[in-house]
């Protein structure tokens, strides 16, 4: 794209131009590092992209959904590769409705190891409420959990939702 232009801000807050399409993909809707993001501002940002989208345009995102940990308890697993692993633990809170993942990754380099940690603070919603309110909206909404041969990952909920052309 040697035309287009990036920015820097809040997405609730950045103002959205005219466009055909919208995305949002790998939960950033529901991630809690700005403090603006709530549910209201959430639907504030989904009437903003209605209004910035062309009849017939389209706007794709995901959210994390609730359930992904029984409550009261902690999930922990890995992921590893050549040279590296990724240690994840969540736990879910119920009253909140929030996800706290913690990452420590390990990555070799050159002869010693390399290690990261992360904290993600993560707003939960159930998809069904989501379609609601993109519906109330205007959009003609479809779930997913794909992203054509991508399956989404457990606690991920897929959305396409349409502006209709007319």
């Amino acid at each position: 794209m040697p035309d287009a232009e990036f920015r820097i801000d809040s997405l609730f807050k950045i103002d959205i131009p005219p466009c055909n399409a919208v995305t949002s993909i790998s939960e950033c809707l529901s991630y809690l590092f700005d403090p603006d993001n709530d549910r209201q501002t959430l639907v504030q940002l989904f009437h903003r992209i209605y209004n910035a989208l062309t009849p017939g345009g389209v706007f794709i995102f995901d959210i994390a959904t609730t359930a992904q940990v029984a409550q009261g308890t902690t999930i922990r697993g890995f992921t590893e590769g050549e040279g590296w692993v990724v240690l994840v633990e969540k736990e879910e809170d119920r009253e909140q409705i929030t996800l706290t993942r913690r990452i420590t990754s390990f990555r070799k380099v050159g002869e010693h190891y390399r290690r990261s940690d992360e904290v993600h603070h993560v707003q939960l919603y159930e998809a069904t409420a989501i379609a609601s309110e993109l519906c109330r909206v205007g959009f003609q909404v479809e779930t997913t959990r794909t992203y054509g041969e991508y399956v989404l990952s457990k606690g991920h909920g897929g959305f396409i939702a349409r502006k209709p052309a007319s």
